[in-house]
């Protein structure tokens, strides 16, 4: 098998971002520059101006760090795009886990967190995620080999 190096995902003005207790934002700018997670679920309280917002900081970097719990989703229906090297982490236990390409072209999860690799093999991503989304979710990280 072998693991696609990939950089961390960068926010921008307009992402939509989920946590795991189903707090769902969008990125705003404010009119004083800072930037914020702005509340467009209806289950939550924010934090910040007067509930309407999750987290806030005074650069984009600093509001992707403040709000670490957070992971960008594409789309308002909150799909993510998975693809090859991505971290994923189980929405239960916070298992972390990496999809895989193994040398006959199959995608895999493997769970790193317990060694584990799932013994499914799939044609693409898009089934791999189908079958797992439920209980996994990408988050930004950066996978370190020792």
């Amino acid at each position: 098998m072998k693991i696609v190096d990939k950089t961390n995902e960068t926010w921008k003005i307009g992402d939509i971002v989920i946590d795991n207790d189903e707090r769902k934002g969008i990125i705003k700018k404010t009119k004083d520059d800072d930037f914020v997670i702005v509340r467009i679920d209806e289950k939550h309280v924010g934090d910040y101006f007067s509930g309407l917002a999750y987290e806030a900081g005074i650069n984009m970097y600093c509001l992707q760090r403040k709000a670490s719990e957070f992971y960008k989703v594409n789309d308002n229906n909150g799909n993510e795009e998975w693809q090859t090297g991505d971290v994923l982490k189980h929405k239960g236990n916070n298992d972390i886990g990496l999809i895989v390409e193994s040398d006959i072209h199959e995608y895999c999860l493997i769970n790193i967190t317990t060694n584990f690799i799932f013994t499914n093999g799939y044609d693409n991503i898009a089934d791999l995620q189908k079958d797992n989304r439920e209980y996994w979710h990408k988050v930004n990280a950066k996978l370190v080999i020792e």
